[in-house]
């Protein structure tokens, strides 16, 4: 008996990094730059070492293995094919790609923790709850000045950049609160009993976590997010009322009052959803475009552009897009250089391909019939919470929902009645899985600490870029490049420095690997610039042009444009593409449109020198 409460506690100590993985989302890290993303970066490369060893001791102890399901199966092939595809289009091992190898091994590492103990699934799960509980408090301070957001523009960001991930966060977590209070409710009726001690923290921290998003989630003003939870909390319901068969004696005895209600729901529900769309219709029809010129990408990248390529991919679509005449007047003035496709199926299709996202959807399904069949209505529903939110915005490139994701999916194996597995081939096999993960780990973390310093330099020397000391900035940059060089703003920032102090070619080197990985039209025009002055007016059009195209209704562009051919001795273009500036109507007016506009006045006016 000793020898099993030794191992139950060793079991519970052992859990600790996998709360430490789960807590994630709360990091920020002040020294780094732009520490609300890359602090949770590194905090999750830290924590999977030390996870690794836990995972090791554990089942060393335990030796309880995992049963392989065909979830494992199709998530293995999609990961292995995933690599592939991405390494031999990029030739290239960047933070995205070392996130997608180790939680790809975080997966199985969950799978084999949630194998050792038929309380550890109850206590993440639990765990993930307060983590909901925390970000919606954390919320609330922000909301009424207690607490500063993590974004100059927004009020409401909890630990993330802005409020749409922030919501789209409590979304994920709502609807296993909602399951937790259908199911323990009825523990209110019962007399006290110390057994029951559990099932009211169980309560306690479901409603109060519930309770406190239902505060917060509508001021994100995240329609996403609010759609997300709906769905998911509505299938908590379903699955819970179809569990005790009440819908069905409810249909049997009230079909007429059933029919009647359901018809002013749905009317409710379309009534909502215009007004969804009209409460920020100019994004959602942006999102409308990022969705249309991701799938005319995609034939064209049958086997992907890499992880990390997306927006580059798209940038070359969107001024595909424009050029062929397909885009709108309402295209142009949504249009934007978009990081992601704000649509995660669409996009895990351009970087990877089709064949690894076939294995994804076939995996996501698996995960769905082992819910069912394990009766994990709470996985289920937190599971389409999170795959709604998806569809709509980009929660597959945020570390925190990653995690949550690889959690869920490796949950749903997890029977209720939990036991133990005892075959020698679940043995060796997970034996296997352990060191080999362990051995990817280690090179995947061996270059992580360079990067850290890499991430803690840049911030300091970017008060030298803000402060136009650009030999100064390229001097520190020049050593950063090896380590940055997939963060799109540290790469405008050299690039941008390299050009001032009229080192044009290595900035256009510099350009033309961020391009892969950025939808940023000036990247296009500094590179026009640095072509400019080495008097190369044939490439410098080219590149001012492709800038013009990505993005419409920026007068910047035309205005390089009236510039260059002024300079190369075109009046005629130079006049036109002046008259462009001063008649095109801009998405947002400011001092530089006007002071642009002035100048162009006098080309127009051929009030130039000579």
């Amino acid at each position: 008996m000793k020898t099993r409460q030794l191992k139950t506690y060793l079991n519970y100590l052992l859990l600790l990094p996998f709360l430490l993985l789960l807590s994630t989302a709360f990091v920020i890290d002040d020294d780094l730059s732009i520490g609300v993303v890359s602090g949770k970066y590194f905090w999750f490369f830290l924590s999977m070492g030390i996870t690794s060893i836990s995972v090791f001791l554990s089942y060393l102890v335990t030796k309880n293995p995992i049963k392989i399901t065909t979830s494992d199966i199709l998530f293995s092939l999609f990961a292995l094919s995933g690599i592939i595809s991405s390494y031999s289009n990029t030739h290239t091992v960047n933070t995205r790609f070392i996130l997608f190898v180790l939680l790809f091994i975080l997966y199985f590492y969950f799978r084999i923790i949630l194998s050792q103990h038929k309380n550890n699934i109850s206590i993440l799960i639990q765990v993930l709850i307060i983590t909901g509980l925390i970000e919606a408090i954390w919320g609330l301070q922000q909301l009424y000045g207690f607490s500063d957001s993590q974004h100059n523009l927004f009020n409401l960001t909890g630990s993330f950049f802005n409020p749409g991930p922030y919501g789209g966060y409590l979304a994920v977590i709502a609807p296993i609160t909602v399951y937790y209070l259908l199911k323990e409710y009825k523990i209110l009726n019962k007399k006290f009993n110390k057994s029951f001690i559990p099932s009211y923290l169980r309560l306690s921290i479901s409603a109060a976590t519930l309770f406190s998003i239902l505060l917060v989630l509508p001021a994100t003003m995240s329609r996403a997010s609010w759609i997300a939870a709906i769905g998911g909390c509505s299938l908590v319901c379903i699955g819970f009322l179809l569990n005790t068969n009440w819908i069905i004696n409810t249909w049997k005895n009230n079909r007429k009052k059933i029919v009647y209600i359901s018809s002013i729901f749905i009317i409710i529900m379309v009534i909502g959803g215009l007004y969804i769309y009209q409460l920020k219709k100019d994004s959602a029809d942006g999102r409308v475009l990022m969705w249309k010129v991701s799938l005319s990408i995609i034939p064209d990248h049958l086997t992907g552009v890499g992880l990390g390529n997306f927006a580059g991919a798209y940038a070359d679509g969107q001024a595909s897009y424009f050029e062929s005449g397909k885009g709108t007047e309402q295209d142009e003035y949504v249009a934007g250089g978009p990081e992601y496709a704000f649509n995660e199926y669409l996009q895990l299709c351009v970087e990877l391909g089709i064949i690894p996202f076939l294995l994804f959807f076939a995996g996501v399904v698996s995960v769905f019939v082992l819910c069912v069949k394990n009766k994990r209505i709470e996985i289920a529903g937190s599971l389409v919470a999170l795959l709604i939110f998806a569809c709509m915005s980009y929660p597959f490139n945020i570390l925190p929902f990653l995690i949550v994701l690889v959690f869920l999916f490796a949950s749903s194996s997890v029977y209720p009645s939990w036991e133990r597995t005892t075959t020698k081939k679940g043995y060796l096999g997970t034996w296997f899985i352990t060191i080999l993960s362990f051995v990817i780990l280690f090179f995947c973390l061996k270059n992580r600490y360079p990067t850290y310093e890499a991430y803690k330099t840049w911030k300091n020397a970017k008060i030298l870029y803000s402060m136009d000391l650009y030999k100064e900035t390229v001097k520190e940059y020049r050593e950063l490049e090896l380590y940055l060089n997939d963060q799109t703003n540290f790469m405008f920032e050299y690039a941008h420095a390299l050009s001032k102090i009229e080192e044009y070619e290595t900035s256009n080197k510099v350009i033309y690997n961020s391009i892969k990985i950025s939808a940023d039209p000036m990247f296009y025009n500094i590179m026009g610039n640095n072509y400019q002055a080495l008097h190369k007016y044939d490439s410098a059009e080219i590149c001012l042009k492709k800038a013009a195209s990505i993005i419409p209704n920026r007068l910047y562009p035309y205005y390089l444009l009236a510039n260059m051919y002024l300079e190369s001795g075109d009046t005629i273009r130079a006049v036109e593409m002046a008259g462009i500036v001063l008649t095109k109507e801009p998405k947002m007016h400011s001092i530089a449109v006007e002071e642009m506009r002035e100048e162009m006045k006098k080309i127009v006016n051929k009030d130039i020198e000579p």
